[in-house]
């Protein structure tokens, strides 16, 4: 493991070939680059996920997740590949889950292009969504349901949102890499020097040397690789259709009549 004070001092002097931390290298710069070198390993990586839920209305199908009113939190970088559920609990209490490949992502081009006639607006009709879209317009990233969400007065539903948080700046000396909430992520420490590597490709410019910073940032890389390689599914991958025709054509249907199946607890 590595702590704050190690990362910005002795193995960034090993990194840069250099120990100063007065001139060009200064404490400040190196903290800087080494908080940088976090927050871009966690985007690269999508090591650190957040999860928040946002509070679906009947016949409002679109939520701004820059709001925080709609996602309660400030610190949203985008949303991770994992994607989005939606959660819908009936007037007895029963929850049905829609999610992966019953609550695909399929934005605004896409549908304009295979599902002429698809949006919410052209619709005055509620239903059960059947997936998401995401909508950026001028200083809103809207999260936006394929239907008009149907819910009734003794119903609830919610869209469970994971993304990827920009993590606080570590500041002080015997801070660790990725800690969220007061919990440190112990199972990242062997990636820590990635972080340093990353520091030092942001540093090294700084006296000129741009190919050292391109050897560093390749090192960073290589990181960040064996990390995705570390998460993959050893069984290998299935490759998917964007449309379940089989399915849609056996007539496996939910109660509101959607040619898609949702996971149900009672």
């Amino acid at each position: 493991m590595a702590n704050f004070e190690a990362l910005t001092g002795k193995l960034l002097d090993r990194a840069l070939g250099n120990a100063d931390s007065t001139q060009l290298f200064t404490t400040g710069r190196r903290q800087d680059a080494i908080n940088e070198g976090m927050q871009e390993f966690v985007e690269m990586t999508e090591c650190v996920i957040r999860e928040s839920s946002v509070t679906c209305s009947c016949n409002t199908f679109e939520y701004d997740l820059l709001s925080s009113a709609v996602l309660g939190s400030t610190d949203f970088v985008r949303i991770a590949s994992r994607g989005v559920e939606y959660r819908f609990t009936s007037s007895n209490g029963r929850v049905r889950v829609l999610a992966g490949p019953d609550f695909p992502r399929r934005d605004v081009q896409w549908r304009n292009g295979q599902e002429p006639g698809w949006h919410p607006v052209n619709s005055t009709v509620c239903a059960m969504p059947t997936g998401y879209y995401i909508r950026e317009d001028d200083g809103t990233y809207n999260l936006g349901l394929d239907r008009r969400p149907k819910i009734g007065s003794s119903e609830s539903a919610k869209l469970i949102v994971p993304y990827i948080p920009h993590l606080a700046p570590m500041t002080s000396s015997g801070e660790e890499p990725f800690t969220v909430g007061g919990a440190t992520r112990i199972d990242l420490r062997p990636w820590h020097q990635g972080i340093v590597h990353y520091a030092a490709y942001a540093l090294e410019p700084l006296r000129g040397d741009t190919d050292a910073a391109d050897k560093q940032y390749q090192t960073f890389l290589s990181y960040v690789e064996r990390f995705k390689g570390s998460m993959r599914d050893k069984a290998g991958q299935t490759l998917r259709f964007a449309r379940n025709y089989l399915r849609e054509a056996s007539g496996r249907r939910g109660d509101d009549g959607d040619a898609r199946v949702a996971r149900q607890w009672p």
